[in-house]
């Protein structure tokens, strides 16, 4: 048989070099429309998945013992009906190039950037959390922000295949909202605000990031979770949710996020892999990488790698001498070194490991202000190690600003990647 391998090799290798060449091409055609098509059948088995988990979903749970009613109970008399919902094909849940690229995109300020930046990248983005809404601790309605329920945005997203998850948020007062949180009717009117927002404004779903709670909230915020998660199921929507950076359950300011409760009933955790140095620490890397890995390696080890966002920064932050730093878009980073000429340096490591950052130093008045960003270089670095473990992907805080050569990163290292072509593959093979 060998033999006869090599005598055919042997003919084959004497054809002209033509022939030869037309026979390459030949091939790697065939190949790219077996690969197309491999793509395309496995988009169609991602769909029906999903449309099976959203059937699924939707079906009464009966409790082990029970009998199976021919219709669910009716809701109680001071409900107030939720819309109906919107149907949305079912094929964008899953991600264009293998990874998740997930970013908030901000309409109260710098709007016209972040639109710009949008539009510019929808073809690769999967989700988009427009930064929408705040919470009414008393009632617990939203209180939309500048710029939100914009239905060309939403429009524009979801016929590019990008699923629309509003962000709400805390950040303008943070402990505010623990009452509401702790008290069940409240919470339970503030659950059904968001569904029927959701459904009303045909959004694909929601993004809670609510920051900064004490440590003995956490119940009561697993339970808020919870209920919303559930409720949104029932609807067939997805829940994200931010989360602070962490290397043990009870660490930091994420002691009040149940990391394993969360992946659990989440449809993503996005971990804001960011602000290592933030406003009020002295000047420092961001996003140094020894961190970064450490947070990813004990995110993997609570919550299900398919589920896990990295939060990517796409700012830097300027800290005056005992002031609190500004945070900084690049083009503002690059007006100051085309402006002062500063010797800009890049933190490769430190005692503690990897950093892959950029700094520098400036005077304004004789006063010394200094500088921490992360650049296209430091992006390279985060999305390899999603790569190395595995990870769903990216959320980028934020569209509008950034590094024009972050795109070109992302393109490269998770659309055009080879691996992810082998993930694709990998779903077809026994124990995948």
């Amino acid at each position: 048989m060998r033999i006869a391998w090599q005598a055919t090799l042997l003919r084959f290798s004497a054809l002209p070099r033509p022939v030869l060449g037309g026979s390459y091409l030949l091939l790697f055609g065939l190949w790219a429309l077996l690969l197309q098509d491999t793509l395309a059948l496995w988009q169609r088995r991602e769909v029906e998945i999903e449309r099976r988990r959203l059937a699924a979903a939707l079906l009464p749970m009966p409790t082990v013992g029970s009998t199976p009613t021919a219709t669910p109970p009716p809701p109680p008399p001071t409900a107030t009906p939720l819309p109906t919902a919107t149907p949305r094909p079912v094929a964008v849940v899953h991600p264009k190039s293998g990874r998740l690229i997930a970013a908030w995109l901000p309409t109260s300020f710098d709007a016209e950037d972040a639109r710009a930046s949008f539009e510019t990248n929808k073809d690769i983005l999967d989700e988009v959390s427009p930064f929408w809404y705040g919470v009414d601790p008393a009632t617990g309605a939203l209180i939309p922000d500048r710029g939100a329920r914009d239905a060309a945005l939403v429009a524009a997203a979801q016929a590019a295949d990008v699923l629309v998850l509003p962000t709400i948020h805390n950040v303008s007062q943070p402990a505010a909202i623990l009452p509401l949180l702790r008290d069940p009717e409240r919470r339970a009117r503030h659950v059904q605000a968001i569904v029927a927002e959701v459904l009303q404004y045909g959004y694909d779903g929601i993004d809670i990031d609510y920051e900064m709670l004490p440590p003995q909230s956490r119940e009561s915020y697993s339970a808020f979770m919870r209920e919303l998660a559930q409720a949104l199921r029932a609807h067939g929507k997805l829940l994200t949710v931010a989360v602070h950076a962490k290397t043990t359950d009870t660490g930091g300011w994420g002691a009040f996020q149940d990391w394993a409760l969360l992946g659990e009933i989440c449809d993503r955790v996005r971990i804001m892999t960011y602000d290592y140095s933030w406003r009020g620490s002295g000047p420092g890397p961001i996003a140094p990488m020894s961190w970064v890995a450490a947070v990813a390696t004990y995110a993997r080890s609570v919550v299900p790698a398919d589920k896990i966002q990295l939060g990517i920064p796409f700012y830097g932050y300027n800290w005056g001498e005992g002031e609190e730093a500004i945070a900084q878009t690049w083009r503002d980073i690059q007006r100051l070194i085309e402006t002062y000429q500063p010797q800009v340096h890049i933190a490769a490591r430190d005692s503690s490991g990897p950093i892959e950052e950029s700094w520098f130093v400036y005077r304004v008045n004789g006063r010394r202000r200094t500088v921490w960003f992360a650049d296209h270089r430091a992006l390279s670095a985060k999305l390899e190690l999603i790569e190395q473990q595995d990870l769903a992907g990216i959320a980028i805080w934020r569209l509008g600003n950034e590094d024009p050569q972050n795109w070109d990163v992302i393109r490269t290292q998770l659309v055009e990647n080879s691996s992810n072509v082998q993930r694709v593959f990998n779903t077809y093979l026994p124990d995948h």
